[in-house]
């Protein structure tokens, strides 16, 4: 028969196995090999339908060189009716984004001449359909527009081509330089007292 010194440092050797085992059984249930399952931004970005590395607000800027701007008819006398017309085409560069507002500061006579007002304009369109304006920048636009005497064409479709008209009652034929906003996207650009505008009435 074995000593009971015997059977209790047996059973000391079988305690100390069963916790080194105890140890390992749990460092690998800690330790499963998974990474942080958190969501990367790319993961939350593929569930949106966007790619990781797009900007939300970079898809509404636009670049002023891609619009240009031709003034016809300046200066080029009273039509028939007595109500010389005012026709500006933008055309917009490839790829370019849409107009939403065009405004024209018809602020731009010397003193002591008289200047347009918005009251002087009958008709307004909007490639060759008639279109409604506005004598306010309104909110939204982004444009420093300091003159109070203005037109605004807005609520523009998408278009390539935009071609804005508007009629005066009497002959405002005469021209200066004057300035001019286009809001496209999210930037608003001016043409700073650089396009042709009616001025002095005769």
């Amino acid at each position: 028969m074995k000593s009971i010194g015997w059977l209790a440092l047996t059973r000391i050797k079988m305690s100390r196995v069963l916790s080194i085992a105890a140890l390992v059984v749990f460092a690998f249930a800690c330790s499963d090999g998974s990474e942080d399952v958190t969501p990367s931004a790319d993961a939350s970005a593929r569930k949106n339908g966007l790619n990781a590395n797009d900007n939300p607000n970079a898809n509404c800027e636009s670049k002023k060189e891609d619009y240009s701007i031709v003034v016809e008819n300046p200066g080029d006398g009273t039509p028939e009716d007595g109500s010389p017309c005012w026709k500006y085409t933008i055309t917009l560069a490839p790829g370019a984004k849409a107009i939403s507002h065009f405004i024209l500061d018809l602020d731009n006579c010397p003193p002591p001449y008289t200047g347009v007002t918005f009251d002087n304009i009958i008709s307004s369109k909007l490639n060759g359909e008639d279109w409604p304006v506005s004598s306010s920048e309104g909110e939204g636009t982004g444009c420093d527009v300091t003159s109070t005497q203005i037109v605004k064409f807005d609520n523009l479709p998408d278009a390539q081509v935009y071609v804005l008209e508007f009629c005066l009652n009497q002959g405002f034929h005469n021209y200066l330089k004057t300035s001019v906003w286009i809001k496209a996207g999210c930037i608003c650009h001016e043409w700073d007292n650089i396009i042709d505008g009616p001025c002095c009435a005769f």
